[in-house]
């Protein structure tokens, strides 16, 4: 689970960290926990996409508060799991104006803490809708469902959606784990989203956005049963 905690107190880092990490040894997760001091920090750090799965922000920051960091990781990721960490409740009700699941107090229990990340690390194991791809200086949060299909080059991988392609450092092996069981090799440098494919035959595959992919002699059979498993379909 990816974690972004700002808070400009080191202290309450630290406290952080020592409680997640008794979390992991409960839960046998992990967690990896990146450190903001500053909305301005994280804003820089993350321009364009917040690639966090839990974002837990302090209230009382220093010159942007957490409230109106908020509404800036909203205008960009509406689906973030976000908390809040406050010595007082005076902003509880616009916390739960941008979509906060929690208004925790300081100092931050593990009775607070604990089901709070359970129920983030379900909620990832349940849906599995995205991705997080990129970089050290870049990284994006891809939606599962808008890739159609991912092409092998050399010892990059392009990943196709309908409205841009990316082009990262990866290998098909990988990326493959990480999209799960909607997405099938088709060819030895093609991984295809299933719910793209409009039909197939024995050398294509004819996805919705309008592109062809090529299916392998060796694929061939795989592809169809997965075809024909997904949609529940008979002959075609």
């Amino acid at each position: 689970m990816r974690i972004a905690f700002c808070d400009d107190e080191k202290s309450q880092s630290i406290f952080l960290k020592d409680l997640t990490d008794k979390w992991e040894k409960l839960s046998g997760k992990s967690c990896d926990i990146t450190v903001y001091t500053s909305a301005e920090e994280m804003l820089f750090e993350n321009t364009g996409s917040f690639s966090f799965d839990f974002i837990i922000l302090d209230i009382e920051l220093d010159r942007m508060n957490g409230i109106d960091l908020a509404r800036e990781i909203r205008n960009t990721d509406k689906q973030v799991t976000i908390a809040f960490l406050s010595n007082s409740r005076e902003y509880v009700f616009e916390g739960y104006e941008v979509g906060a699941v929690r208004y925790l107090m300081k100092p931050l229990t593990k009775q607070q803490l604990f089901p709070l990340l359970t129920m983030v690390q379900k909620s990832l194991e349940e849906e599995k809708s995205y991705i997080i791809v990129g970089n050290e200086r870049e990284k994006h949060k891809l939606l599962v469902k808008d890739i159609s299909y991912v092409e092998a080059l050399g010892h990059y991988i392009i990943i196709h959606m309908a409205d841009r392609s990316l082009e990262v450092k990866k290998n098909m092996n990988e990326i493959a784990k990480e999209f799960g069981g909607d997405f099938i090799t088709t060819h030895r440098s093609y991984l295809v989203n299933i719910s793209w494919i409009e039909r197939i035959t024995r050398t294509d595959c004819f996805l919705s956005g309008g592109e062809k992919v090529p299916i392998s002699r060796n694929s061939y059979e795989a592809v169809n049963q997965a075809f024909i498993s997904y949609y529940k379909g008979g002959e075609f």
